[in-house]
């Protein structure tokens, strides 16, 4: 009987100090799930980066950059000021175009009618020819009253550019994604034939024919790229076929001057 006794007091011990089973040791991953959480911030702050520049290139192309110098706001308005020779002398304009502008400006004070300015406002709107390029800011500022010397000015500095890009092409413009400005400011125009034809009614659109690529291809590149336009189709197939249309324009060298000059 003792030794009952005995054996249950050794189980009942024995039973007390069993070592219990070790518990499962939990790995803390907080420190991993921090690095993941910063890893993936820092890849949405790039990616809205990437949108944000995006948005601004595309924004840039639609800030209306003022092309007179400050200064005429202060000169065009005194009295006894010739405001035809100011307005052309604060104009952003190179030399030559300048100079073309002051000579037949001394011998009209308008050089434009109703009827071409609202067809050649026409064709700047559709950009009908592809041929705004960078001059797209001269446009922009075609914001003043008829009887204002800037409104007729500018249509006219207009209509060299114009002329200038739909003859020799803005490959380099393009190629830059706008960045390069007046690439043809060096190729020669006709500038005294062109001014010439305004105040005796000229048709726009006829002019405008005189100085486009004569060639079929010219129709269709032209016709292709404003149909990708129009879809909204990825910006890279638009820049090829915009670069195809300016190559061509500036390969083909329309029209033979037949008088070079600046």
């Amino acid at each position: 009987m003792k030794s009952l006794i005995v054996i249950a007091v050794v189980l009942f011990i024995t039973g007390c100090v069993t070592p219990q089973p070790k518990e499962k040791v939990v790995v803390n991953n907080e420190q991993n799930n921090s690095s993941q959480i910063l890893e993936h911030n820092r890849s949405v702050v790039r990616e809205k980066k990437v949108v944000q520049e995006e948005q601004n290139e595309e924004e840039e192309g639609h800030i209306i950059e003022n092309v007179f110098d400050d200064n005429l706001y202060f000169e065009k308005d005194k009295a006894g000021v010739d405001k035809i020779a100011v307005v052309i002398k604060y104009l952003h304009a190179y030399p030559w175009e300048k100079k073309a502008l002051k000579r037949i400006y001394k011998k009209y004070k308008h050089l434009w009618s109703k009827r071409q300015s609202e067809t050649f406002k026409k064709i700047l709107q559709e950009d009908k020819y592809a041929s705004l390029c960078s001059d797209q800011r001269y446009w922009d500022n075609l914001e003043f009253e008829e009887n204002e010397p800037e409104r007729d000015i500018l249509q006219s500095m207009l209509l060299l550019r114009y002329i200038n890009n739909l003859s020799h092409g803005c490959p380099k413009w393009v190629e830059s994604n706008g960045k390069v400005k007046d690439e043809n400011r060096k190729k020669d125009v006709e500038s005294r034939y062109i001014f010439s034809l305004l105040p005796h009614k000229v048709l726009i659109k006829k002019l405008l024919l005189l100085y486009a690529p004569k060639e079929k291809k010219f129709k269709t590149l032209l016709s292709k790229y404003k149909v990708l336009v129009e879809s909204d189709a990825n910006r890279e197939k638009i820049k090829e076929k915009r670069l195809e249309l300016e190559q061509f324009k500036a390969s083909e060298i329309h029209p033979n001057y037949r008088k070079r000059e600046r």
